[in-house]
């Protein structure tokens, strides 16, 4: 059975958490009185049903849903709330969704694995095997793991990205990855990437996980670390791990190229260079 990702959860994702899966969102068209109950469903991960009652005495203070429209029960709020409707969030949303959803039926190849649940110890044994495998320290690999997905195999970020190291479909397409949600595939195909960016960068740990994060392009318009507020925090929170929060070098293996150096001078003009 292949996993499919829905616009109204992908919805529900912008509003409020940003992994896969989330409460349900539900369309109702009476009001009636609504109990939330937990439950797990065949991935092993935690939703949210509906319990219809009986319909509700007038004026009775219920969270019931909306009428007419797509709700969401907020678990911050404890209420329901309206799906958003218009807005860059659900734009992207839907646009992810789209993404993701052509990638899972992207041909007779793709094979899906459905209603299997990965140990801890099965999923540290495939990032090992992938950090021997390209040579890069296992370590890092559970950094970015951990602030990726923290373990989730399943996770699908509200981006499109999915699985441990949270591949975009066009990466794990270009990396010939036919199960995204497979630890052993996608963490290969993850660290795969992670080396390229080791490499071209000379070892230097927070600009392979600065263009990791937000792309090389941004990283050389940039002439260094973005400044965007995720890339930053994305990049000091893997080097607080994987450093137990020393300074650190952030320089690793033995590069097979100089340390790229990017810096732009005073007029602006921008220099990426490998030599003194």
């Amino acid at each position: 059975m292949r996993m499919r990702l829905q616009i109204a959860l992908m919805a529900t994702t912008v509003a409020a958490t940003a992994f896969l899966p989330t409460p349900a969102v539900c369309a109702d068209s009476s009001p009636r009185s609504v109990s939330i109950t937990t439950t797990t469903d065949e991935f092993g991960r935690k939703v949210y049903v509906n319990n219809e009652g009986a319909p509700s005495a007038p004026g009775s203070a219920t969270s019931a849903p909306r009428r007419g429209g797509l709700s969401y029960w907020s678990s911050t709020e404890h209420r329901w709330k309206p799906v958003p409707t218009s807005g860059a969030a659900i734009r992207a949303a839907r646009s992810a969704a789209t993404e993701v959803n052509s990638y899972l039926d992207g041909g007779p190849h793709l094979n899906i694995r459905s209603n299997r649940v990965f140990t801890e110890q099965e999923i540290d044994a495939a990032i090992v095997q992938a950090a021997s495998r390209h040579n890069v320290d296992p370590n890092l690999v559970r950094s970015v793991v951990k602030v990726e997905s923290n373990y989730n195999p399943n996770a699908v970020s509200r981006k499109g990205a999915m699985g441990l190291m949270q591949l975009m479909p066009g990466t794990a397409r270009s990396l010939n990855v036919t199960n995204p949600f497979d630890p052993a595939q996608n963490v290969d195909a993850g660290v795969r990437h992670l080396k390229r960016l080791l490499e071209s960068y000379g070892g230097d740990v927070r600009l392979s996980l600065a263009a990791y994060n937000a792309g090389t392009g941004a990283v050389a318009r940039s002439a260094g670390v973005p400044r965007f507020a995720e890339t930053r925090n994305y990049v000091r929170r893997i080097t607080n791990l994987y450093y137990g929060g020393g300074a650190g070098s952030y320089i690793i293996g033995n590069p097979v190229r100089d340390p790229v150096r990017v810096q732009r001078d005073a007029r602006g003009v921008l220099y990426i260079s490998n030599t003194d």
